[in-house]
């Protein structure tokens, strides 16, 4: 297969991966993040301990696929000319590195007080909620810059 055909396999992939990374980050943010704050803290905790455990192996792999493909596609486009060729591909695969680097960091710890059930007073829960809503804007804002980054890339 030829670079330039691999290039446009690997670029296709990498943008409905990331495509899918960068949805959830848009979908907090067009509404159902605002929604979780016209809940009680309870009922956002509730939901988050259903949540999390049907997602978090499906968004692993996602999050994992996405990263490999983008820095693949990165690899050959570094290959194939200068920064104007791999420029946006770097600020995409960067931008996602931090939102990894930010639910690792951020996300996760909030994730494992809220599964473990440490939280249980009405405060503990309003605290959780704030901090795991804070950054999960944040990544989202994240990755949907990263994504737009691609189309505009790819589009141009």
């Amino acid at each position: 297969m030829k670079s330039i055909e691999m290039l446009n396999i690997v670029q296709a992939i990498g943008l409905v991966l990331y495509f899918f990374v960068a949805a959830q980050g848009a979908f907090y943010r067009v509404g159902f993040g605002k929604a979780l704050f016209d809940i009680s803290p309870e009922s956002f905790i509730e939901l988050r301990k259903a949540v999390d455990p049907r997602v978090r192996r499906p968004l692993r792999a996602l999050y994992i696929s996405s990263l490999a493909t983008t820095l693949t596609w990165l690899v050959l486009t570094v290959n194939a000319g200068g920064l104007l060729t791999y420029g946006p591909v770097l600020v995409a695969f960067l931008l996602l590195v931090a939102d990894l680097a930010l639910a690792l960091k951020r996300s996760e710890p909030v994730n494992v007080l809220i599964n473990a059930d440490l939280l249980n007073t009405h405060q503990g829960y309003v605290n959780a909620r704030d901090e795991w809503m804070k950054f999960i804007f944040l990544r989202g804002s994240l990755v949907v810059a990263g994504f737009v980054v691609l189309m505009l890339y790819v589009c141009l």
